[in-house]
């Protein structure tokens, strides 16, 4: 048996990956900083060297095509470090949520992109298991059905629980080790060893990537002192004048937090129904920050609600400075998302572009990578994206509620968007952005599509209902209840049309697939609702034996309020709810 185990850490966002590492090596965590890169941690136990590698989790909900290439080389890059590599994989699940199909889809393609061969080397460890009440891993495996079976079956049904909160003698580590020493066993010591034609070509990716990312940063380095130099004295009075700025984006990417951060405002998780105008000084000029209705991100322009293409329309009567086109960092942006972009900015016109720069949300999920790094490993939609705004971008690095102390992501973005202004004087009438060639659209039968009013009509009433439902389960939970999902949006099979006509009409096979994806980080920012309230009332239980009447007033008032704020439907991100109070939060 080899003298010394290497283990490699794999699970979803937030689902406790860090705490386990740490319990188990009995490490004290120096930072509850989220997992964003790889991180080596060794120990001893029993004699033998552990060496362990934690990994950055991905969303529950996310396809793998939806997870950003920043991760899946992290996920590939994981079995390198630990040479000559893993003996185990742990994949952690976390039982407060109920485990669908689509959860288990998405675990076995983030496991399967390292490689098929990983099942026969991986123990399922799941966390967070105070929500099983009186009963046992084993009933828990067994009551959720057939997708959780699978999934346990893949590892040879290898699986433990593990909740650090609960092992207070050590006697689950214990148990943990002993399975992993069982596996290492069962495969006669045998380690996983990682592709080396994969591994070299990642790592020349990365390399190229790396050198592009410094080329653009030094790009717009040069650009802006360019800028700089020719600001006249008559052109610097813009740095007191008011400046008016609109926000667009899709919905769940952090638009309406971003123009909080920016007037250092109280953060607002309504709605987004109609322009909202909202003034504020920042550094003594006055700034005036117009928030539109989100569109969606994988469906077409022609299903927007009426209402928000008319609003968007509607902000730019305000003659905006300018305009931040709002993309969160946490998620890949493919073509199609740059198609989606394309129709819903169409009707602005072409000469939009000179006045709209990319504001990137969540940029914490970057980790040490600069924002160039995750434009130029995204590939070539979003560096034509950032290219069409002219190369200008700015990120937000959080979006917390303790930044409107901490001024300086705000101010640099204001000097950027001065240099815009600058710049969109200086152009030449003429427009060198040209829209993308719309693609032709294939022949196919009436019955294969959908009217596009009855689909509007379908997604608002859904969105709607999601929010009721949320909002009526938040009020009856208690700490011992159990969480359940619902079911995802399916698409209705008795909506057709008799007339082909794409602008009036949707195609029906393409239709459920973006469904599905346009509802997942909907569903992850659900699930972050619970487990915080869930968190809340946890402590409001424990403080009940010890704490006096106003002490439980007082807590009672503090869920109540974060209840009341976190009513959001289309127009927050799941982030916002991880970054609202950092020390609620787990690690990863």
């Amino acid at each position: 048996m080899a003298d010394e185990l290497r283990l490699v850490l794999l699970g979803g966002f937030r689902s406790g990956k860090s705490n386990v590492a740490h319990s188990f090596l009995n490490v004290k965590c120096e930072s509850d900083q989220m997992t964003t890169q790889c991180v080596k941690m060794e120990g001893n136990i029993n004699g033998r060297k552990i060496i362990l590698v934690d990994t950055p989790g991905w969303w529950k909900c996310d396809e793998l095509c939806d997870t950003t290439e920043r991760l899946k080389a992290e996920l590939v890059r994981s079995t390198s470090i630990c040479p000559p590599g893993p003996h185990v994989f742990l994949l952690v699940i976390e039982v407060d949520f109920d485990f669908s199909e689509k959860h288990r889809k998405v675990a076995e393609g983030h496991m399967q992109f390292i490689s098929e061969d990983a099942w026969d080397q991986t123990i399922i460890v799941f966390t967070k298991l105070k929500h099983l009440d009186d009963k046992t891993i084993e009933q828990y495996v067994e009551r959720e059905g057939e997708n959780l079976n699978k999934l346990t079956q893949k590892c040879g049904n290898r699986y433990i629980g593990f909740d650090t909160d609960l092992d207070r003698n050590g006697s689950q580590a214990k148990e943990l080790f002993r399975q992993i020493e069982k596996l290492v066993a069962e495969n006669n010591g045998r380690f996983f060893k990682a592709d080396a034609r994969r591994l070299m070509d990642l790592e020349i990716k990365i390399k190229n990537v790396e050198e592009k990312a410094t080329a653009r940063a030094h790009q717009v380095l040069e650009k802006r002192r360019k800028l700089e130099e020719i600001k006249s004295d008559a052109e610097a009075e813009h740095d007191v004048t008011p400046l008016n700025i609109v926000l667009l984006g899709w919905v769940l990417s952090g638009k309406t937090l971003a123009c909080s951060v920016i007037l250092g405002a109280d953060i607002s998780f309504d709605k987004t129904v109609k322009c909202v105008r909202r003034c504020g000084e920042v550094n003594g000029r006055q700034v005036t920050v117009v928030d539109t209705p989100s569109f969606w991100k994988f469906l077409p322009y022609q299903l927007n609600a009426d209402s928000v293409n008319i609003e968007i329309l509607k902000a730019m009567d305000s003659s905006p400075d300018a305009i931040l086109l709002v993309i969160p960092a946490d998620t890949s942006f493919l073509e199609e998302q740059m198609e989606v972009i394309l129709e819903n900015i169409r009707p602005l016109g072409e000469k939009v572009w000179r006045q709209t720069m990319v504001l990137f949300t969540w940029g914490g999920s970057l980790g040490n990578k600069p924002i160039e790094y995750h434009i130029e490993s995204e590939g070539d939609a979003l560096v034509r994206l950032v290219e069409m705004c002219g190369n200008r971008y700015h990120v937000f690095e959080s979006m917390s509620m303790s930044m409107r102390d901490d001024h300086t992501q705000v101010n640099q973005l204001l000097e950027k968007i001065e240099e815009m202004i600058m710049e969109c004087a200086l152009l030449e009438s003429n427009d060198e952005h040209q829209g993308k060639n719309k693609k032709s659209q294939e022949r196919e039968t009436p019955s294969e599509w959908l009217r596009v009013e009855d689909v509007k009509k379908l997604l608002n009433e859904e969105w709607e209902r999601s929010d009721a439902m949320m909002k009526e389960m938040l009020k009856t939970m208690s700490p011992q209840r159990f969480v359940r999902r619902g079911e995802s949006l399916d698409v209705p099979l008795n909506l057709s049309g008799e007339v082909i006509n794409t602008e009036l009409f949707i195609n029906k096979r393409k239709l459920k697939d973006a469904l599905e994806r346009e509802w997942n980080r909907r569903e992850a920012i659900d699930n972050a609702r619970i487990q915080y309230k869930l968190k809340c009332l946890d402590a409001s239980a424990e403080m009940s034996s010890c704490a006096d009447e106003e002490d439980i007033k007082m807590s009672c008032a503090k869920v109540n309020d974060w209840h009341q704020r976190q009513h959001l439907s289309d127009y927050g991100s799941v982030s916002s709810y991880e970054e609202h109070d950092k020390t609620e939060q787990d690690r990863d």
